[in-house]
Parts: structure tokens; sequence; C-alpha cells
């Protein structure tokens, strides 16, 4: 298992896929393991789940009695669920259908792949947090109209969650390894899809603190650890010891994202300023050396140089050049909207919130 962090790509640019009436009823799920993500129009974020009861290694937590409760009406940040209007009573079918089984809303890219992922879901369907975590993937899922899609590749790390192709990405090594070192990495992976679609912050540590919060619970809830000398088990070791200490050191390995715990509302914009005032520089910079090339290539073609030589510099020189120009303005565009989003007080206030109830549930799983 590499020692890299798991991968979080940031997202595309296009409206949210799951619509805003929908949202509220997606909860966050509380398991370990991480992914980035960024710009659209504003949606008043969506709902996070409720703290779990403590849990140690040992003894995994009880599901809380409102989890349901949670789960169908929607909380906010903070945790306050709202009272879901009445429903109109429908009459139930003569026959009732079978209810779809946790993890129907996940999709392979390859069909090869589905025995892997059928053995992973089968091993997280059997614990506490991955079944909360499979049942907002599949609510997520239905509300949107399209599964979360999956794929396994070569990639040089754990996985990664792919904003801007809304792709998950588990590293091939996976194949080859005991599903049970997977299924906690995957949890990871799929609460950072949650994440997506809650619009939070892009460049919030907090994210992948929740998410190896999350992908902890699971190792816990299995039984198991993950493998001597990778990079999950010295997150894990650290987030058992001392929560706080642990959010220092992951930032320190997800050096691109900025952590709200440890600072103030303020100090998060200016960072997110500073981030935006370089992404601009950047930019610049690329689009100057666009220029040189191009004048090259101009002077490849007065000189008589063939079209395919001509062709050949334009892939090595200037192709790489302007995807990384894209790449940038897709960044800047996810710095940009969430600027502007937390220009609004309650935006901020349930910024606030989830950040605290991140921490809070970091905490439930560090030791004395």
């Amino acid at each position: 298992m590499s020692l890299n962090p798991s991968s979080l790509t940031p997202l595309s640019l296009a409206p949210s896929l799951v619509p805003a009436d929908v949202l509220p009823s997606i909860t966050p799920v509380v398991a370990v393991q991480a992914v980035s993500v960024k710009a659209v129009p504003h949606i008043p974020f969506a709902a996070a789940v409720g703290d779990p009861a403590p849990q140690t290694p040992s003894e995994p937590a009880r599901e809380p009695a409102s989890e349901s409760a949670a789960a169908q009406a929607g909380a906010l940040f903070d945790g306050t669920a709202a009272v879901p209007p009445a429903a109109p009573e429908i009459p139930a079918p003569a026959i009732d259908a079978p209810a779809a089984p946790l993890g129907a809303g996940l999709r392979m890219a390859r069909a090869e792949h589905e025995p892997w992922l059928n053995a992973v879901v089968g091993l997280l369907s059997g614990t506490r947090t991955g079944r909360r975590v499979l049942r907002d993937i599949d609510r997520l899922a239905a509300a949107r109209g399209v599964p979360v899609m999956l794929d396994v590749k070569a990639i040089g790390n754990n996985g990664e969650f792919r904003y801007d192709s809304d792709l998950l990405v588990m590293d091939s090594g996976h194949l080859k390894r005991d599903p049970f070192q997977s299924a906690p990495i995957l949890a990871h992976e799929l609460q950072h899809v949650l994440q997506r679609a809650m619009e939070l912050p892009a460049d919030a540590l907090e994210l992948e603190i929740e998410s190896y919060t999350v992908e902890s619970r699971v190792w816990s809830e299995l039984g198991v650890e993950p493998e001597a000398g990778s990079f999950a088990r010295m997150a894990r070791s650290r987030l058992l010891k001392d929560a706080a200490g642990f959010a220092k050191w992951l930032g320190k390995h997800y050096k691109n994202n900025i952590a709200l715990y440890g600072s103030t509302m303020d100090g998060y914009v200016a960072a997110l300023e500073k981030k935006l005032e370089s992404s601009l520089r950047s930019e610049a910079k690329t689009r100057r050396k666009i220029k040189a090339v191009e004048r090259v290539l101009e002077s490849m073609r007065a000189n008589g140089m063939s079209e395919d030589a001509i062709a050949a510099h334009r892939r090595e020189d200037l192709e790489p050049l302007e995807r990384s120009l894209r790449d940038g303005a897709v960044n800047r565009g996810w710095i940009e909207r969430d600027l502007l989003r937390l220009k609004e007080p309650a935006i901020r206030e349930r910024f606030a919130a989830y950040s605290r109830g991140v921490m809070r549930r970091a905490r439930s799983l560090s030791r004395p």
C-alpha cells in the first residue's frame, strides 16, 4: 500500500447534479479514508448527520436511535434536523417489491470489476458505518437519477474521487488485496462523494479529517488494522491518539487544503484569497509560456519545417501548457465560488458548525 494519502481532485464548474430539494435528505457518513472539490451557483449547504456515540477501537459505538429520523428529515451542519412535512398517504402495492440491496447506487465502469465491488460492498454492509455510507450513496444516486461510478486502474495512491468527472477511482492494487483492506478505503472515498453533494468549501481540510474519521470507524468495526507501513496505518494511529494533533499532521500532507479548525472564518477567507491570487499569477505565467511556444511554432512554419515536426512540438510543449491552463481555471473557479458564498452569514455559520462537528466526531475516536 502506498504511503501517499488518498487524493481528492477538484470538482467541475457544472451545476450540482443533486437537486436542492433532495440534498437535505443526504446524511454525511462517519467512517474513514480520504480525496478534493469546487464552483457552482449558490445552493445552501446540505445536511450532515448528528454526532455518533463515543467509540473505541475495541468496542464500536451503537447507532444512535435518532439516526433514521435524521436520515429522513436531513439535518443542518449543526446537527439540528428539521421536522419533515406530512407526506400524503400512498396506497401500498398489492405485492411489495423487494428492497434494493445496499450499494445498489454504485456501478463499476468495467463489468469485469463487479465481483470485486460486490465483495467490498458486502463487507461494508456488515458494519454500522459502512451501512450508513452505502445508504446515503444509494439515496444520492436515486435523487440525481444516475449511479455513482467507480473505476479501478493504476493511479499511484489508494483512491481518489475526481470531482470534475464525478468518477471514483481506486488503485488497481486493490484487486489483489484482501477486501478487508479495501473496504475502509472505499468508505473514505465515498464520503468525499457525499461531501460533493453537500457543496462544502472545496479546499477545507475538514473534508479529509471527516473522511479519515469515517475510514477509521470502518477499520474498528471490521476488527482489522491497515497494512503496516501504509499511510492509512499512520493516519489511523495518529487519529486514535490525538485528534487535534492528527489535524495538524494531516494538514502537512494536504498542503492545498485549508483548516477552519484552529483558525477563524476571517482567517480561512484570507487564506482562500491568497490562493486566488496565487492561481491568477500562475495562469498569467502559463499564458506567457503559451505565447512563447506559439512564436516558436510560427517560426518553424515560416522556415519551411514539416507539419509533422510542427505537430510534434505542439504535442510536446503547447498541449501540456494548455491543459495546465484549463485545470488552473477550474481550480480558480472553485475558489471564487467559495469566496462568494462565504460572504453570506448563513453559509459561514453552517460551515463553522460543520467544522465543529467534524472535530467532535474525530475526538470521539481518540484514546484518553
